[in-house]
């Protein structure tokens, strides 16, 4: 399950970003309860898409881990294959989207080749007044 209330607006225009960016898009049935919103694939890398709106601004590896805890275990919980990636979507803003890779142990910041709106940190973390409370 993503939670009761997906954030709809959010996977819209991650699924539209991700078609202007050459991905192709597969999305579940409606109402299904999949712990993914949809499923991209480019070259030769399929991923299963979690997008998230995290509550904290910085978009660094430790607070993405901390604010999207309860998803990464989902996704982490799931048995696929070893060719099919999980990721989680975040947006900062209307034009830019940061992914995430779930490992069994980590994270991965994936950097968008295609997406210019980016702050160059290898963590795809932007700067930030607040801070998580841990």
């Amino acid at each position: 399950m993503t939670g009761k209330n997906p954030p709809e607006r959010a996977i819209a225009e991650a699924r539209k970003w991700a078609g202007e960016q050459g991905f192709a898009i597969y999305t579940p049935e409606p109402g299904s309860t999949l712990p993914f919103h949809f499923i991209v694939s480019e070259r030769k890398t399929t991923s299963i898409v979690t997008v998230r709106r995290p509550r904290y601004l910085d978009f660094n590896l430790v607070n993405i881990a901390y604010s999207c805890r309860t998803v990464i275990k989902e996704l982490r919980a799931l048995t696929i294959g070893p060719d099919i990636r999980k990721e989680i979507w975040v947006r900062r803003n209307a034009h830019t989207w940061y992914r995430y890779h779930v490992l069994p142990e980590t994270l991965k910041y994936i950097d968008n080749e295609n997406d210019s709106d980016k702050t160059g940190r290898k963590d795809g973390g932007g700067e930030s007044s607040s801070s998580p409370p841990f």
